[in-house]
């Protein structure tokens, strides 16, 4: 299961945009998701890391996948190389 992680800021106009991908991906493919406050401790650490200096900022499995809002075949294409759509009923 793939681990997602977005770092957004409150003063971010695009940030609004790339949690709404987010959340809706969830529909079709199973993975962890959590947003990461950029002004927190943790938001602050993990900007370092990965030398993040834009949000929103798309971590996926420990590494800095995207910068700025993915298209949405974008985000399917890197979740797709990490793990399989959810089963319908």
């Amino acid at each position: 299961m793939a681990n997602v992680t977005l770092l957004v800021s409150k003063s971010c106009g695009a940030c609004p945009s790339a949690k709404t991908l987010w959340k809706g991906m969830k529909v079709k493919y199973s993975f962890t998701y959590r947003e990461i406050d950029v002004g927190t401790e943790n938001g602050q650490e993990l900007a370092n890391r990965h030398s993040i200096r834009a949000t929103p900022a798309t971590i996926i499995n420990g590494k800095l996948t995207f910068i700025g809002v993915p298209t949405r075949q974008a985000a399917e294409k890197a979740l797709a190389a990490k793990m399989k759509p959810k089963e319908t009923s």
